[in-house]
Order: C-alpha cells, then sequence, then structure tokens
C-alpha cells in the first residue's frame, strides 16, 4: 500500500536563511538527580584489579619453564644425562633401560620435589635424582603472566657403550 505524500511527514534539513533566527542552546541538559548515594560504595578505586593465581603445582602452563638457553624438554634431558655417572654396580650388572624422574620448578626457578616415579634399581635411580638436583637454575614457567611452579617428568635412558 503506498502512502500519499501528505500522511509521510518529512523532516527536511533547514537552510541557512532559516538558521539565521535561531539562537544556540548555551544551558546543559542536566541528568538524573535522583540518583541513589554511592558514597559508602568507596574503596581503592585506583588500584589495579589484581588476578589471582591459584599457589598451586601446574603440569603444563602458558609459559613453561626452560632453562637458560632454551631448548625445551629436550634440553632438560640432555642437561640430566650430562650430569648421569653411571654407577659402578649397574655397569657391573649390564644394567639398561629408562628412568621416569619427576621434579617441580618453583617460581623462583629451583628444582624441588625430585622422586623416580619408574626407576631401575642399582644405583640408578639415586644417580638420576642426584643429576636433576644438579640443574642450573630455571627460568620459570608462567601462568597469566606470573611465576608459578610447574611439574616435570622426564624419561632418562641409560644405555651401556
Amino acid at each position: 500500500m503506498v502512502k500519499k505524500d501528505e500522511e509521510v511527514k518529512k523532516e527536511e534539513v533547514p537552510d541557512q536563511e532559516e538558521l539565521k533566527e535561531k539562537t544556540v542552546a548555551t544551558v546543559t541538559v542536566q541528568g538524573n538527580t535522583n540518583a541513589p548515594d554511592l558514597t559508602e560504595l568507596a574503596g581503592t578505586g585506583d588500584k589495579v584489579v589484581e588476578e589471582v593465581v591459584e599457589n598451586k603445582v601446574y603440569t603444563y602452563v602458558e609459559q613453561m619453564p626452560q632453562l637458560p638457553g632454551g631448548g625445551g624438554n629436550g634440553a632438560i634431558v640432555a642437561a640430566i644425562q650430562k650430569a648421569v655417572k653411571y654407577p659402578p654396580l649397574a655397569l657391573r650388572n649390564q644394567v639398561e633401560g629408562r628412568i621416569f624422574v619427576s621434579f617441580t620448578v618453583n617460581a623462583e626457578g629451583l628444582v624441588s620435589d625430585v622422586k623416580v616415579v619408574k626407576g631401575l634399581g642399582s644405583g640408578l635411580d639415586e644417580e638420576t635424582v642426584r643429576a636433576v638436583k644438579t640443574l642450573p637454575k630455571f627460568i620459570p614457567g608462567k601462568q597469566n603472566g606470573r611465576a608459578v611452579s610447574v611439574s616435570f617428568t622426564v624419561p632418562i635412558t641409560f644405555k651401556i657403550q
């Protein structure tokens, strides 16, 4: 259905001549003056909101801990294997295999809580724990921009060559 021109009111933009006689308003329109009193809600509004990062040991974080110089998990395993000295008892008994060792890199980058998850015995477990404890200070892992503790479990292979 088509509407007639007189039914449709079009707002036309006034021309310069019409606006010459008009006055521009100088009064600011006031908003709601019946607003509730919020003074009792005052606090430290100028402080930055601090994100809460749980104080727990993570298994995976946004930025994993790494040794100085980088290299990821491969560099960690290589550093442990470099520090390991094959125990004489294990050499005599021709003990070979893989040990799984777990440890935590805390928020300061220090190694702690070293445990053998799956061992081989013959002095190899103790030697692996000793080698992990000699690792240098790590660049700590980060979650939400904060340094956090991260748990690692890595395989260390013992092979007589």
